[in-house]
């Protein structure tokens, strides 16, 4: 770890925009359950008021709405984790084609009749007697709690299950992911997930590596490890899912003004710290989520000195610092500036993800003394999303690494 003397960055942030124009548009979703009839009438229902209607693929729509080119040839997998059920399905994009008709086509798909409300009832059985929860007309009363605390426990709080003024537990992060583990949830996203790819292999010869990017939908992605776990199979570099409820409508209105899609970094990208006296990490924030790229090469410069007398070594550990159950991160700035997130129970900590753990330290030759600054960091994005580094020594007058990629960002 290092102490940091750091310089201010001026980051930028992506602009929003909002188009405007004479003409009214209706862009309509098309879920994967609607029939052919149903299209036909809500087209001819917009048409006496004088209304262009569109329609457009839900894969399609929250692919716009991550901020996927679908101007160009892209091969992505849309994975949709709701109350109900859970459906991952895999779709080309045709470039212009798509961008004018919104349509893509579909390679492959897979269902399974699970959701939230089952993971409601999970968390019933673990907390409330069957005797009480049996009773039908306690029924929407105990699963309002079980969800509210759900809620309270993927966000990496605590909630106390209570009825009728008795507690009967609490749940956290941790106490929710061994309830998933224990009903066997992350065994059959990898079962749907695994039947999708051997289904696409054996049906169209496209294998995983040819898949571009995977986008998350659905409230239950932001249970714990749901998206781990969709990235240990898929690939984690591959995964978009901090957008799980508007990623669709943003799209719809993405492909409403014209489709243009000017990508940038959603997440928050941090260097984890010891502060000074040892304790708990810290993380301070590098690249703010907004963040368009290609960067400048000295978007963010940063100043470290040695943890102590004698120290040969000095890591850098990245981290993406992702949102908390779809809210973002509370940075608090602190009088140098620049600022900090701090998580205060386990659940955040799992928030937390250092991306380059195996990565080689630093040398320090001669070893630091002193506390004063020893090596001054630069950091920036290139067009590939790659955090880069520029290193160099202040002691010895010399570059330890220069625009060297470290992770890539998301």
């Amino acid at each position: 770890m290092a102490r940091r003397s750091p310089i201010s960055p001026s980051p930028r942030r992506a602009d929003s925009t909002r188009r405007t124009g004479p003409e009214l548009q209706a862009i309509l979703r098309r879920v994967k359950r609607r029939g052919w009839w149903e299209r036909i009438r809500a087209l001819l229902w917009g048409k006496p008021a004088g209304i262009r209607f569109r329609s457009l693929d839900e894969p399609v729509a929250a692919a716009l709405g991550y901020g996927v080119d679908v101007g160009r040839p892209t091969t992505l997998v849309a994975f949709d984790f709701g109350g109900g059920s859970m459906e991952a399905a895999v779709v080309r994009t045709r470039g212009a084609q798509t961008v004018e008709t919104g349509r893509a086509e579909v390679l492959a798909k897979q269902a399974v009749e699970l959701g939230g409300d089952d993971i409601d009832s999970w968390i019933l059985e673990r907390f409330v007697p069957a005797a009480l929860h049996d009773w039908p007309e306690w029924e929407v009363a105990l699963r309002w709690e079980a969800e509210r605390v759900k809620l309270l426990a993927s966000a990496g709080n605590e909630g106390h299950f209570t009825f009728r003024n008795e507690s009967y537990g609490k749940l956290d992060y941790h106490v929710l992911q061994d309830i998933l583990v224990g009903n066997g949830l992350y065994e059959r996203i990898r079962e749907l997930l695994d039947a999708l790819l051997n289904e696409l292999r054996t049906r169209h010869a496209v294998l995983p590596r040819d898949i571009d990017d995977v986008i998350l939908e659905g409230g239950s992605t932001l249970l714990p490890e749901v998206r781990n776990v969709v990235g240990d199979v898929l690939g984690r570099d591959k995964v978009r899912e901090w957008l799980p409820f508007e990623a669709v409508a943003r799209g719809a209105c993405i492909f409403a003004g014209g489709a243009h899609v000017e990508d940038f970094i959603y997440h928050d990208y941090a260097i984890r710290l010891l502060p000074d006296g040892a304790g708990d990490p810290e993380y301070e924030l590098l690249i703010p989520g907004g963040t368009c790229f290609p960067t400048v090469d000295n978007f963010v410069t940063r100043y470290y000195a040695p943890g102590f007398d004698g120290q040969q070594h000095i890591n850098l550990f990245i981290c993406e610092v992702g949102r908390i159950a779809g809210r973002p991160v509370g940075w608090t700035e602190r009088a140098n500036g620049s600022h900090y997130f701090v998580p205060r129970t386990a659940g955040e900590r799992a928030f937390c993800l250092c991306l380059n753990e195996a990565d080689p330290a630093l040398p320090l030759s001669p070893a630091g003394r002193g506390t004063a600054p020893r090596l001054r960091v630069t950091y920036s994005v290139d067009g590939n999303r790659w955090l880069c580094v520029t290193v160099h020594d202040l002691q010895r007058k010399t570059d330890l690494k220069v625009r060297h990629p470290v992770v890539r960002l998301r």
